[in-house]
């Protein structure tokens, strides 16, 4: 019920201009109308947020639609990973942020575009043996995975907007 949403893919899901957009669609309508919220937390993550988005997460956290960790736990278990990395010699490896978000999260979904990060996002060694690796959302073909079997304890149901009425506050 909960997906993180990489920062480089707030474009596709939250612009009707984005050429990625239709493909994204599904996230924006199951977070918007459906069961879903989006999980933010971290440093990095934070500050890889323009300005145009997080006027969007703000409204979208006072509709109950997101879910804020703790930046502090976010952060220590990102500098875990990175250290983990570099020992490995995982060179392309920038998003550190986003498995730490998983790992304090135990959300199971992320929304991405971002090819490059995919190898290490589904990595299993990168997780602890507790935390299952998430499932990618990549476009509409993984739309299967919006859904309320993947609900993990730090969500919670909310209530139903209406479909044009959020759509019409949220999207660019």
């Amino acid at each position: 019920m909960c997906i993180i949403i990489d920062t480089c893919s707030l474009s596709p899901v939250f612009e009707k201009l984005n050429s990625d957009h239709e493909e994204f669609v599904p996230v924006l309508e199951w977070i918007m109308i459906g069961k879903g919220k989006m999980i933010i937390g971290g440093s990095k993550y934070s500050q890889e947020i323009s300005a145009k988005y997080r006027a969007i997460i703000l409204q979208l956290d006072i509709a109950g639609k997101v879910v804020k960790l703790s930046k502090d736990e976010v952060d220590e278990i990102q500098k875990e990973i990175e250290e983990d990395a570099s020992i490995r010699g995982l060179k392309d490896f920038d998003d550190p942020h986003l498995i730490a978000i998983v790992i304090v999260s135990k959300c199971q979904l992320i929304c991405t575009h971002d090819k490059r990060a995919f190898p290490f996002l589904t990595d299993k060694t990168l997780y602890p043996s507790h935390v299952k690796k998430p499932k990618l959302y990549t476009g509409v073909r993984n739309s299967n995975l919006l859904n309320d079997r993947l609900i993990v304890k730090i969500c919670r149901p909310t209530k139903r907007g209406s479909s044009k009425e959020l759509q019409k506050n949220f999207c660019l």
